[in-house]
């Protein structure tokens, strides 16, 4: 017989805090529904013409890469940029999208993958030229908050073996060069150069 004089208490403790299999599948299960909650959130900030309630889901230094390869880094600047397309170009657009899948990366990251599309104003249905998936990187913040820290925005338009989408990618290609090729030179021109 031997004297174990050791004290097991705080392993037992250490035990007694870890979560059982439930109470961690609880919590993932609440976790997801925080993440698939921002994607609502950024849609309804959207359908309100808000650029503040878009950026809202965002961290304060979140990253949003657009489907034409903006990149705008932190609230103040997706705040604004959105106001002036809400305000002109998507006036009155509605933004509807559906979550694919959420997944869980650690307890405070999260990526998530939704697809969506604008319906215009006066329109009732999305612009299928419009529909595009999106990868999102959530992260949880103090609080037990969860924000966006990065938003892909990435257009569906798959090549496909067809010379016809070739030709259209390619003209797609060659009139956003002309594109980039005026707006350089306008800025020269308004620099004095």
């Amino acid at each position: 017989m031997t004297n174990d004089h050791t004290d097991h208490s705080a392993s037992n403790n250490l035990h007694r805090t870890m979560p059982t299999r439930e109470e961690a599948a609880a919590n993932d299960s609440a976790d997801e529904a925080a993440v698939r909650a921002l994607y609502q959130q950024l849609m309804d900030g959207w359908n309100q013409g808000s650029g503040e309630a878009f950026a809202a889901v965002f961290t304060e230094d979140g990253d949003l890469v657009g489907f034409d390869g903006t990149h705008l880094k932190g609230r103040q600047e997706i705040a604004p940029f959105h106001q002036q397309l809400f305000d002109k170009w998507l006036k009155g657009s509605r933004l509807v999208g559906q979550v694919k899948d959420v997944r869980l990366l650690h307890p405070d990251i999260a990526v998530m993958h939704a697809v969506g599309g604008t319906v215009m104003r006066g329109k009732s249905e999305p612009s299928p030229e419009r529909d595009s998936i999106q990868t999102l990187v959530a992260t949880r913040q103090e609080g037990d908050e969860w924000r966006l820290a990065a938003f892909q925005n990435t257009r569906l338009h798959p090549i496909n073996n067809s010379a016809i989408t070739f030709l259209i990618w390619t003209l797609s290609d060659l009139l956003w060069k002309v594109f980039r090729s005026i707006k350089q030179r306008i800025g020269r021109h308004r620099q004095g150069g």
